[in-house]
This record gives C-alpha cells, structure tokens and sequence, in this order.
C-alpha cells in the first residue's frame, strides 16, 4: 500500500495510494509499502525509515494566489461607471467567499479522508470551479480597465462632455 501525506490533496492528484493529513499523524502505519511525503515532516520521515519502508519526500508548491484589482478614480465617475465597478466588487466578493467555501469543503474531505477516487473526482470539480473564479476575476478587470479607458478618453473630449451635460440637463426639464 502506498501511503501518501499531504496537506494539501490536489498534490497528490495524480498519485494512487491513501492520501493522510500530517497534521493528525501519530504512528506509523506498518502495512504501507510506499510512503511519500509532501512538504518537511521529519517525525513522519524518521518513523518510516526506522521501519525500513521506502520514503520519498516532496517540496510542497504552495498553489498560485489570485489578487483582487481596486480601481480608484479621483476625477468624478460616470453613473454607468460607479455601476460596473459596483458589479465588478460584487462578482470578485462572491469569488472569494465561494474561494472560502472551497477550502473549507477541502479541508472536510481530507479530514474524512474517504475514498480516493471521491477526493479526485471532487479536487477536479474544484480546481474547475477556481479556473472559472479566476477566468472571472480577470474578465472583469478588463473590463475595469475598458471602461476607465473610456472614462480617460471622454474626459479629454470636451465636445463629448458638453454633449452629454446637454443631454443630462435636457432629462431634468
């Protein structure tokens, strides 16, 4: 039996083996033929070893963090504007609060530590569920970046802007 420990399952995606949180880690398991280890576990490598069962140890990489963009404009906004940075703010706070629930849903699975075709098959919904989020995120930073462009260029436009306070004063009468 391979034995694999791991914080983190989406490491050890492609392994076949029982995947085992660290953190809760006691004693050896005495009927593993395999043992690999991701990150630095050294009470966990030594208790192995003593036992003489193979132990492969693997450098943790942490996953690639996503970063939220905050686009603040001093000059006055249009009300178009203020609306899809408003729609933007609110699709990037879901992102994070569903990105929440993600690992807490992880975190549940690994300490279940149920069969690991489950925890496969749920750590690929998940990774394309964080693609999405991300894919979103930076879908609607162009767009921030789109409309600010705009916002640039009409205000170097003084015809544009004088157009659109007609417009706007016409719409009081």
């Amino acid at each position: 039996m391979k034995l694999i420990y791991t914080r983190i399952a989406a490491a050890a995606a492609l392994e076949v083996g029982t995947i085992a949180n660290p953190d809760y880690y006691e004693h050896p398991n005495r009927s593993a033929e395999e043992v690999i280890i991701y990150g630095d576990y050294p009470k966990i490598q030594n208790d192995y070893q003593a036992l003489d069962i193979p132990v492969e140890v693997r450098k943790l990489e942490e996953p690639a963090k996503t970063t939220l963009a905050t686009v603040n404009v001093a000059v006055g906004i249009t009300p178009e504007l203020q609306e899809v940075i408003d729609k933007t703010k609110a699709e990037c706070e879901k992102v994070v609060e569903e990105n929440g629930q993600l690992k807490q849903k992880i975190e549940i699975l690994e300490q279940a530590s149920g069969d690991s075709s489950e925890l496969i098959s749920e750590n690929s919904r998940l990774k394309d569920a964080v693609l999405q989020a991300d894919n979103a995120t930076k879908a609607a930073e162009e767009k921030v970046v789109s409309i600010q462009a705009e916002f640039d260029a009409f205000k170097n436009d003084v015809a544009a802007m004088q157009a659109r306070i007609a417009e706007l004063e016409a719409g009081k009468a």
